[in-house]
């Protein structure tokens, strides 16, 4: 048996349900159900069919254009705007005047700018510059900026390592052979932080290049300095050698003294001659007894003994004599001439070096300074749009290529 006070309740809901406006109805049953709300709406079921319609038409290719898509909302909406601020510059020596090697002599030669110019791109890309701009302008905590998109910037608290790749990707460094001429470009997120890097760049640059060159000659310098001072010690040593052989012997010159005795000994020799020369003439017509004769010799005897002292004072192999202090004192004087040629020529090396020094100094020439960029540089959108476009081209083809094939040894 019905119930006769339902059927009013339901005359009720239908006439409160008609009463209800479209986007009444709508938003009731978006509370009821949530689920069927969306997938009785049109809109889910316009998109549906379109899905279904460029899947049937398209098929497997819809994934290159979604990620075309993906790729295009990236560099479009997300990527974050990179600015440089590039420096020009070429690395001289003070002597910069190498001719040109002629013939087959200049295959593989580098003039001195070259080899600076690439010794100075390396330490660009190194570690050190990167810690050394960090320490200068904390690089690293403005590439770890969350401000940034996540996919251009580095990661927060980052390793060195990582760090230092992520500043090689961010840095370029060309190098013209024929100007010598050294680009430099660091790119950044903010047009004024890229003009600030690009100066403290330029700076600690040129501070390696003026250490690099003043170091070089600082070594030629100080080597030349000890070689004078070591030619300088020596030379004092002989001298004090040659003045304490000379108060030891009380001889100024044993040369000079040789001299001497020699001539006193050449002359007590002819004064022997002549005595006996004149003993000899009175012995024919004298006796032997006479006061004259015993007189000539007794002074010939005398001359005889002088003689041999002097010659004992020449020569004598018991005690020093003039001949062994004479070679005695000649090796002394020739090592102190010797002494005080290598001090000459220390002293001469040592002018010579610091005339070099100055050639060797070097010093950046610059180009081209760093300006503030009106414009971001990179990424560049629509060259980085077309190159995924054709890389996902490429890797669509090739994947229905392998399946293509996979398929065909199926069959």
């Amino acid at each position: 048996m019905s119930n006769p006070s339902a059927k009013p309740e339901t005359m009720k809901t239908d006439k409160a349900k008609a009463s209800l406006s479209p986007m009444q109805r709508k938003l009731r049953k978006l509370k009821r159900d949530p689920k069927l709300f969306l997938v009785d709406s049109k809109a889910y079921l316009g998109t549906r069919k379109t899905l279904y319609l460029t899947w049937a038409k398209l098929g497997s290719f819809v994934l290159v254009l979604l990620a075309s898509l993906l790729v295009v909302s990236y560099y479009t909406v997300i990527a974050s705007p990179r600015y440089t601020s590039q420096v020009q510059f070429v690395v001289k020596q003070a002597n910069d005047s190498e001719l040109a090697l002629p013939g087959l002599a200049a295959i593989g030669a580098a003039s001195p700018s070259t080899r600076d110019a690439l010794i100075i791109q390396e330490y660009i890309r190194s570690a050190e510059m990167a810690e050394a701009l960090d320490n200068a302008v904390g690089l690293k905590t403005h590439y770890e900026d969350p401000r940034w998109d996540a996919l251009s910037r580095l990661t927060a608290n980052s390793t060195q390592e990582e760090y230092l790749e992520h500043f090689q990707k961010r840095l370029t460094v060309k190098y013209d052979e024929l100007s010598e001429i050294l680009l430099v470009e660091l790119q950044s997120y903010d047009p004024e932080y890229s003009l600030k890097l690009a100066n403290q760049l330029l700076a600690i640059s040129e501070q390696f290049i003026n250490d690099l060159g003043e170091n070089m000659a600082n070594q030629q310098l100080k080597y030349a300095e000890q070689e004078v001072n070591r030619a300088h010690q020596l030379l004092s040593e002989q001298q004090i050698k040659l003045v304490a052989f000379q108060n030891t012997h009380q001889l100024l010159s044993p040369e000079s003294q040789s001299g001497a005795l020699l001539t006193a000994v050449h002359q007590l020799e002819a004064e022997i001659i002549a005595q006996e020369t004149e003993l000899k003439s009175l012995q024919a017509y004298m006796q032997p007894g006479t006061a004259e004769i015993r007189a000539l010799e007794f002074r010939l005897d005398a001359l005889r003994k002088q003689l041999i002292e002097e010659q004992r004072k020449l020569t004598n192999p018991e005690q020093p004599s003039l001949n062994q202090l004479s070679a005695d004192f000649k090796a002394i004087e020739l090592n102190t001439k010797l002494a005080a040629d290598l001090y000459a020529s220390a002293l001469t090396s040592l002018e010579l070096a610091r005339s070099e020094a100055f050639k060797k100094l070097k010093y950046l020439l610059i180009v081209e300074y760093p300006r503030l960029a009106q414009e971001d540089t990179y990424p560049k959108r629509l060259h980085s749009i077309v190159t995924w476009f054709v890389v996902l081209l490429l890797l669509y083809f090739v994947g229905r290529l392998i399946v293509a094939v996979i398929k065909e040894h199926r069959d």
